[in-house]
Formats: structure tokens, C-alpha cells, sequence
């Protein structure tokens, strides 16, 4: 006889609408795997309606979680907004709708605390929600019981379809997952006490700086194809296909809560641009609002090359801050006007798609408009030296021409004794920063103690 086994039970119960507004902290409303979704308030009197007509209301579809030896919690894998509009009633930050005036003239537009007592206690014991509680895949650190919650999530969306991002938000396992949650995300999680983290601490100041919105995990989108670009070192296809892939491909047997890929080569890098990035438009930030210049997605990601190219291979300071700051705004005119004879232009907008060919079309169009932007400023963009470390025997020379004291502290009128550098925390600092064109050279180099040496990198966005 054919019958597959079942990884996990399912046990049909109800839960009391009060019982959600009483005991909130039992239950994880919006786990990892989830995506934010918030109802309009039409649908969430819609619902009041039909659970105070007695209508039927879908099941509600709970996990059991087990934290510890005597430690269980419920998470909701289907079900977050109907939950959230039974406490928003009860906190009466929710109104009756209109359309119940036909069962008693008394009830639109009232709130739960204004209820008589008559209605407040048909609320309190007669209304409920159908619930259906899986059991049996209940630790939340185990992947494969990870996986298949999100598994049965996907399946209950059939009316409401997941994008290409709300999938991969939800592979748990992925490293690079999880750093775009981390710094991408308005809500992170926190897996000791299993549960979600509102305004997420973590979010990048980059995504202070744009307009477009996250609503669909548009921002996760975003971050997860500047960390293919920084993978490959340049223009490359980052399509949806391809993120999905990327996500995909950072599996990892202990991925969950794992934030080990922020120390990988793109990931400082990402961070380290955008945090720049920021730099340069951070006046531009007003009431929560980024530039209406970055909106468009490959907008955000041809300028963000320009900028990282940029930075890369030329002087980035405060000049060429604002150089960047004002071609930004000249070219998104441009690119707005969309004049017939502006054929750079023309040419920078019809390939907005984010295949590789693509991207480098309009990485060699904007950056041309940039350097020509700049000539016709009268700045001249100087070229950085490409080699950056000292080698070791410069290293050595620069030391031993001070006998190893901090020329900071030496200037301060430290004694020497108290000023020296052990060898083992030198570092051989550039007198005019690197990054302001400073050559690598002995001439140009200095001995700093770890303090000073941090001390002067944290007057601009650190590499």
C-alpha cells in the first residue's frame, strides 16, 4: 500500500483572539524564513467582519519551537497578519468597520476598550482561530527543520506568489543570506532568543541614501548584486536568476545564525563602498528620505561601480566627494530630459537590464560623462599610486630611522622610552594618506603607534 512517511505531525486545535493579545511573547509572529508583510487597513476590518458575522477564516498554521529541555515557543508559518489584527483590535489601534451596522448600529467605528460589556465578552470567549500546530521539526538550529517550515510556508502562499528575493530570503543556511538580511533588512532576528528584531540596528546608512522602497525586499536585491559585482571584480550578469543562484550557492551545514561572510574580500568591500557612498550623500538624507536621484535599481548600480571604481584607482577625498555629488545630480537631469540628440543618454537608458553586456555598456557611458564632467569643471582627477604597502625592508628602513618612536607621541613631547613602537605594533603610516594620492614611498611614510595611526583613519570611512 502506498503511504510516504511524514517528517513532521500536524494537531488541530484553536486559540482565543484574547490569548494573542495576552500572551504575545509566546509567540514568534515573524519568523527568519518570512518575509514583513502588512495588511491595509480595509483588509484588516474585513477580517474583523467576518470573524464578528462568525464567516469562516482560514487556518492559522503554528510550529513548535524548542529552545531549550523545558523551553517551547509557537512560531506562525502562515497566519502573522491575522494574529497582528487581533492584538492591534485589542490595543485599540483598530476601529469595527462600517459594515456591521446591519448586526448592531452600535458597533462601527468602535474600539475593543468601548465595547459594552455584553460585546467585549463575545469577543473575549466566543471568538477564536482555527489552528493547525506542526510538531516534530522544532529546532530552530537544525536546517533541514528550518528548511522545511519555510517549505510549508511556500506552499500556503499560493494565492499571493513569493518573488525571486522573498525566496532566497528565506535559504536560512546561506552565508551570504544572512549578511544581506544583516545590513539590508528593516528587521533582523535573533536566534538565543528566537525572535525578530524591530528596526533592525544593523541596516546600512547606504540605504538611508536611496528612495527606492523595501517593500518586496527590493533593498536585499540591491545588496545581494553589489556582492556579485564585488566577487567578480566588476561588471557581470546579476540578474534575478543569478542572485537566487548566489544566495543558493553560500549554503552551509551551519549557516544558520552564521555571520562569518561579512569577513570575506566582498563583503568588506560592499560595506566599505557603501559606507562612502553614504559619505557623499549624507547631507542629502531629510526625514528619513534619500536623493531622488538614486530610485532607479540600475541607476544605484551604475553609480555605485563609477564609485568603486573610483576609489580603486584615483583619489577619492573631499573634492572628489563633491565632483561626484553635483555629476550625480547633472546626470540624472540629463538622464530625465532624455533629449533626442543627448545620444550618451539615450544609449545609458535602454540598457537598464542587469545583465553583464549590459552593466559594462553603461559602466563605459557613465564613466566617460563622469571624467568629462570633471574636465569640463576644471578637476583633474589624479591617478592613485597602485602600489599601496610598504615591503618589508621599507618597513625596516622607516623603522630604524627613528629607532621605532611614534612621531606623533614624539611631537606630543613624549620621552622616547615612552614613545617607542614594540616591533610586533608598528605600522608604517603614509604622511599624505593613500588615499588622497600620498605616493608609497619612504618620504612619505612615518611611524605611528596603533593609536595615532587609527586616530588619523577615523577622520574619513575607513577602508
Amino acid at each position: 500500500m502506498f503511504n510516504p512517511q511524514t517528517s513532521y505531525d500536524v494537531i488541530p486545535g484553536y486559540i482565543k483572539l484574547e490569548d494573542f493579545h495576552k500572551y504575545p511573547e509566546d509567540y514568534v509572529v515573524h519568523p527568519p524564513y518570512q518575509r514583513k508583510n502588512v495588511w491595509a487597513r480595509g483588509k484588516k476590518q474585513a477580517l474583523l467582519d467576518s470573524l464578528f458575522r462568525r464567516y469562516y477564516v482560514p487556518k492559522i498554521v503554528l510550529r513548535e519551537i524548542k529552545l531549550a529541555e523545558n523551553y517551547k515557543k509557537v512560531e506562525v508559518i502562515d497566519g502573522q497578519q491575522r494574529i497582528r489584527v487581533a492584538q492591534a483590535f485589542y490595543e485599540d489601534d483598530l476601529t469595527l468597520p462600517q459594515s456591521l451596522e446591519d448586526l448592531d448600529k452600535s458597533l462601527p467605528g468602535r474600539k475593543y476598550s468601548e465595547l459594552s460589556v455584553n460585546v467585549r465578552k463575545f469577543v473575549d470567549k466566543t471568538l477564536q482561530y482555527d489552528v493547525d500546530t506542526v510538531k516534530g521539526i522544532d529546532d530552530p538550529r537544525n536546517p533541514e527543520h528550518q528548511q522545511t517550515a519555510a517549505e510549508i510556508f511556500w506552499r500556503l502562499q499560493q494565492g499571493e506568489t513569493l518573488n525571486y528575493m522573498e525566496v532566497a530570503h528565506a535559504r536560512l543556511s546561506s552565508l551570504p543570506r544572512n549578511f544581506v538580511v544583516k545590513y539590508a533588512d528593516d528587521i533582523s532576528f535573533d536566534y538565543d532568543s528566537y525572535r525578530p528584531i524591530e528596526n533592525n540596528p544593523d541596516t546600512h546608512e547606504f540605504f538611508r541614501t536611496i528612495t527606492r522602497p523595501n517593500d518586496r525586499m527590493q533593498h536585499l536585491a540591491i545588496l545581494t548584486r553589489l556582492l556579485i559585482l564585488e566577487e567578480q571584480e566588476g561588471p557581470s550578469d546579476i540578474s534575478d536568476t543569478n542572485v537566487s543562484q548566489f544566495i543558493e550557492k553560500g549554503h552551509h551545514p551551519d549557516g544558520i545564525g552564521n555571520y562569518s561572510y561579512e569577513d570575506t574580500a566582498p563583503a568588506r568591500s560592499a560595506l566599505s563602498n557603501m559606507r562612502t557612498f553614504y559619505h557623499v550623500f549624507r547631507n542629502d538624507v531629510t526625514d528619513g528620505y534619500g536623493m531622488r536621484e538614486l530610485q532607479a535599481e540600475y541607476v544605484i548600480i551604475s553609480l555605485y561601480l563609477l564609485l568603486r571604481h573610483l576609489r580603486k584607482y584615483y583619489v577619492f577625498a573631499e573634492q572628489e566627494e563633491k565632483l561626484f555629488r553635483a555629476f550625480t545630480i547633472s546626470f540624472d537631469k540629463r538622464r530625465r530630459d532624455r533629449r533626442e540628440d543627448d545620444s550618451d543618454i539615450q544609449v545609458f537608458t535602454s540598457y537598464r537590464q542587469q545583465s553583464g553586456r549590459e552593466i559594462t555598456i553603461r559602466d563605459r557611458v557613465i564613466r566617460q560623462l563622469f571624467f568629462e564632467y570633471a574636465g569640463a569643471e576644471g578637476v583633474d582627477i589624479l591617478t592613485k599610486d597602485e602600489r599601496r604597502r610598504f615591503s618589508e625592508s621599507e618597513r625596516i628602513t622607516i623603522y630604524r630611522a627613528v629607532d621605532g618612536v611614534c612621531q606623533e607621541c614624539s611631537k606630543r613631547g613624549l620621552p622616547d622610552d615612552e614613545a617607542r613602537v614594540p616591533w610586533s605594533e608598528y605600522q608604517s603610516d603614509h604622511v599624505v594618506p593613500h588615499s588622497k594620492g600620498g605616493p608609497t614611498v619612504i618620504d612619505n611614510a612615518q611611524v605611528l603607534c596603533r593609536a595615532h595611526n587609527l586616530a588619523k583613519g577615523a577622520s574619513r570611512p575607513v577602508d
